[in-house]
């Protein structure tokens, strides 16, 4: 093995055993030879432990490769930085990371959105069937995202954060791809014992709940039979605080009636909002996860391999939405000092609500409110298995595998829907965080009485299955010439087959259903309907206040009544549910994709004699063949159900079937070129691909709508994929084994990308009201959504990385350590190229001696473009703020077996919020608290 391939191993072999955050590089780019890498026990190298080794070993990396794999380490086996996987890969230069209700599930590489980005695990593909049904309707995306939350992060030894690709890597991280990489038993080569138990605690819900691991590792046969196993337990009882949903659409007085300007007729036109939604989300997630490795070392060439993932997640959420919905008001105004008109300057001609007034206040009587418990009730399930075999003679080396995928979701999310009636004054004012919401004086005096709401219905997502199977054959095969300038050949290729089904199965059941089913009595507040007290409860916040971490002067309610979904459902079988009620085949929202890939690739690898000048060049041949069906709507008889929260019933034309095929060349070099000792240039050019979303290549056209808020989303099967020219330079200096200053200079050319293309169309929709028996037919205004290959932007950034140890201060000081980042983003684009902050940076600070450790972090994140312009949320568009977290961890080893732990998330309770573009009106707010964890850990 060449000098400079043994020393990144060696090197990547510290790292594993160090503390903190590190910079990891390879020079091939094969993540599988770092899996392989031999301990340093084994080999008498000296065994560096702690933050200072790891970024020791960091810097001697750098020197040696040429590919750069920004990395995040363990600090020992069991012992991730932090214990949420994806708000640990923040801390990397040029990453960001989306949240999904406070906690981190993906991640984004220099600015672009997080599809972009590529997740392994272990260098392999895991299924995904993890759809969120907690909205309205069916909700969800299915995508190729791999959901951190599957993963404890106790089971990670290292994030590979990998932007510069070879041609031996998988195509699909147009960014870049993040590889998570668990423990080998071999590597670790002795009977290795760790458990660990921790309390965690969110803010907002009050609750603390339990989290437990266990880790046994051992080899056998004189060391050549290695088994690693391990699992964990987690429950987590989160509650997220919002204002959100915000949307306008363009309605006339006349469908009102109600003269909303009060100018003595009713021919007028302005936008109104659909919704103003205060939410209280609890959750009850249980999680158990699996995974196991077998090595066999069958001789000193052939090492025999199977591992194996299992991860089960059980989600019950409840969204305690109180819906007001001004469009549905039946008047009067009641108060004309609270009506205020903005006009928005901006909006494009092509939108509907070009030229017409906002009304961003108003004080409406009968307005529509529904305080409705909305769950979701769901079981999520991913499994893999992989096995393989790897050769090496120090000549030739081979590695074979066979990996199979399977990831399952069963749910509902059904809302037992109330109505009420009452007055209410609304307040969205440009640049506020949130709408203000305020009651008639007679509202106020009765809003909170469980007697005021009928019931509307049980309705939503029923037995709601999707289904995601992936099958990955690949070979990779390499020649070595020692003392050649061209020192390496590899070649291979990877065949995949993918299937994924979703249904789109919804259950309503009548509010004279459930009056029968469960003695429900007429109300005396609405004629006609029936009393839903028996059926509600009175919400607030877990701990504390509701929206808490808001510190603005608009007012809005801090609890409310709501329906008790859970309480009907246990008091009626499910059999009967069906039996009573309507079982809807949405069909017209099936998703059935099947997606084959067959990759080959060649690689070369260089030295120069000198050793001064190293990389690697190569392409990748990539063709894609896919076959997709779906069931078109006709849009001509749409039939919303008043009752059942809007649900929209959307009769079947004709099933519809697409196929869609197309081959990509996709090149790649690496050049790294030593100066000096201490200093070194890098280069590296690319062409990259990321395929669309499995839901965006669906033929079906989705119709949904209610509460205001109507929308057509059509998938496109002909699809081609987003495709970047990438350049990367970069400067490394290394003053002393302490200290490293690096500047990497990027440019992203995107040929192409996929562009979600909006307009507003009005189409006659019978409002069925079942309970009065009534049909009344109005244009409802729409929002079609329809995904197209467009032309693409061009990014230029650049980022700054610094890190040091102060070994040079006197006393405790020489202790301290720091790590800096900043990345700069220029888009050429933003309404086109969302999620791209302008700035970014994050500081860490450490102190470690044998017995403390401390390690504290901030990160930092611009505000960037969710929607762009021009039809973006009604021609609006949205932007979101600013985020600043504050994370913290502290440990204590009593001994060398056991440590304490006490680690804090979001201490600052950063929030997160988002303002229309044109008009800086609010749309979300969410608050999700902090979150506190402590415990110990046990290493034998």
């Amino acid at each position: 093995m060449k000098r400079s391939q043994w020393t990144v191993l060696s090197a990547l072999s510290a790292v594993l055993s160090a503390t903190g955050v590190a910079n990891a590089q390879v020079a091939d780019g094969s993540v599988e030879q770092i899996n392989q890498a031999p301990q340093q026990e084994q080999d008498n190298r000296v065994v560096v432990t702690g933050i200072k080794g790891s970024l020791q070993s960091a810097a001697e990396q750098k020197r040696d490769a040429s590919q750069v794999i920004d990395a995040i380490t363990a600090e020992d086996i069991g012992k991730f930085p932090t214990e949420n996987v994806a708000e640990a890969v923040q801390h990397v230069t040029g990453v960001q990371i989306t949240r999904t209700r406070g906690e981190g599930t993906s991640a984004s590489i220099r600015g672009l959105p997080s599809e972009f980005t590529r997740v392994e695990l272990n260098g392999g593909t895991l299924a995904s069937a993890t759809v969120d049904l907690r909205g309205g309707g069916g909700g969800g995306d299915l995508n190729r995202s791999f959901d951190f939350r599957l993963l404890p992060a106790e089971f990670v030894r290292t994030l590979e954060v990998v932007k510069s690709p070879t041609a031996n890597m998988q195509e699909g991280g147009l960014s870049g791809t993040i590889n998570v990489v668990t423990a080998r038993p071999l590597d670790l080569g002795k009977l290795t014992l760790v458990g660990s138990g921790f309390a965690s605690q969110n803010s907002n819900s009050g609750k603390t709940d339990p989290q437990f691991s266990g880790l046994f590792s051992n080899v056998f046969m004189d060391g050549r039979l290695g088994v690693l196993l391990t699992a964990g337990y987690t429950k987590s009882r989160p509650e997220t605080h919002s204002m959100y949903g915000t949307v306008w659409g363009t309605q006339s007085e006349s469908v009102r009636h109600i003269d909303y300007n009060n100018d003595g007729d009713q021919t007028d036109t302005f936008n109104i909002p659909g919704q103003l939604r205060p939410e209280i989300t609890r959750e009850d997630n249980a999680r158990t996860a699996l995974a196991g490795v077998v090595e066999f070392d069958a001789s000193d060439d052939l090492r025999l391999s199977a591992e194996g993932f299992y991860s089960k997640r059980d989600t019950v959420s409840q969204s305690f939405e109180y819906l007001h919905i001004p469009s549905n008001a039946n008047g009067p105004v009641f108060d004309n000092s609270k009506t205020q008109f903005l006009d928005i300057a901006g909006i494009d001609p092509t939108q509907v609500a070009f030229g017409i007034p906002y009304m961003t206040g108003a004080a409406l009587d009968a307005t529509d409110v529904r305080g409705n418990d909305r769950v979701n009730d769901s079981t999520s399930d991913t499994s893999w298995i992989k096995i393989g075999g790897s050769y090496d003679n120090d000549v030739w080396s081979a590695d074979l595998s066979v990996a199979y995928s399977e990831s399952n979701l069963l749910g509902d999310n059904l809302n037992l829907a109330q109505i009420q009636r009452f007055g209410v004054a609304y307040d969205c004012i440009p640049g506020e965080q949130v709408c203000g919401i305020d009651y008639s004086d007679e509202t106020r005096a009765r809003y909170l009485d469980p007697n005021q709401g009928i019931v509307a219905s049980l309705n939503g997502a029923f037995d709601r299955r999707t289904k995601d199977e992936l099958t990955e054959v690949r070979a990779d095969f390499a020649r070595r010439f020692d003392g050649a300038l061209i020192n390496r050949i590899s070649f291979g290729g990877v065949a995949s087959q993918r299937d994924i089904y979703s249904n789109a199965q919804a259950l309503v059941v009548s509010a004279s259903a459930l009056a029968n089913l469960v003695g429900l009595q007429p109300s005396t507040v609405q004629p006609g309907g029936y009393n839903v007290a028996p059926f509600t409860q009175l919400v607030h916040a877990g701990s504390g206040s509701f929206l808490g971490a808001y510190h603005g002067n608009m007012t809005f309610p801090t609890q409310w009544i709501a329906t008790d979904t859970l309480a009907l459902l246990a008091a009626i079988p499910r059999k009967d549910l069906v039996a009573n009620g309507r079982l809807l085949e949405n069909l017209n929202q099936v998703v059935d994709v099947s997606e084959d890939i067959a990759a080959v690739y060649a690689q070369a690898d260089f030295e120069s004699p000198d050793g001064n000048l190293t990389g690697n060049f190569g392409v990748r041949v990539v063709h894609t063949k896919q076959s997709s069906a779906g069931v078109a709507p006709d849009l001509t008889n749409l039939v919303s159900l008043v009752d059942a929260g809007g649900t929209l019933l959307v009769p079947p034309a004709g099933n519809i079937a697409a196929k869609h095929e197309y081959t990509e060349i996709l090149p790649s070099l690496n050049v790294k070129l030593d100066l000096t000792n201490d200093f070194l240039l890098r280069f590296g050019a690319s062409r990259t691909l990321a395929r669309p979303s499995l839901t965006q290549i669906s033929p079906s056209t989705t119709a949904v709508g209610g509460a205001g808020n109507f929308s057509i989303t059509s998938g496109n099967p002909e699809l081609d994929p987003f495709i970047a020219l990438n350049f990367d330079f970069a400067a490394e200096w290394y003053p002393n084994t302490d200290t490293s200053l690096t500047l990497a200079v990027f440019h992203k050319d995107l040929a192409t990308l996929v562009r979600t293309v909006s307009d507003q169309t009005f189409i006659p929709v019978t409002f069925r009201t079942e309970s009065t028996n009534t049909d009344e037919v109005r244009l409802a205004q729409f929002t079609r959504n329809r995904p197209e290959n467009q032309e693409g932007v061009k990014l230029t950034g650049f980022e700054l990385g610094y890190q040091q140890f102060f070994s040079f201060l006197p006393g405790p000081f020489e202790n301290l350590g720091v790590q800096a980042n900043y990345t700069f983003i220029d888009n050429s684009d933003e309404n086109v190229l969302t999620a791209a902050s302008k700035n970014n940076y994050n500081i860490s600070a450490f102190y470690e001696t044998d017995h403390f450790g401390a390690r504290v972090s901030y990160t930092w994140r611009d505000k960037y473009v969710t929607a762009g312009l021009p039809d973006g949320n009604n021609g609006l568009g949205e932007r979101a703020g600013t985020s600043a977290t504050l994370d913290a961890n502290l440990s204590y080893n009593l001994n060398d077996h056991v440590s304490f732990i006490l680690e804090g998330v979001n201490l600052l309770e950063d929030t997160e919020e988002t303002r229309s573009i044109l008009g800086d009106l609010p749309f979300d707010f969410f608050d999700t608290g902090r979150r506190l964890m402590i415990g110990a850990r046990v290493r034998y």
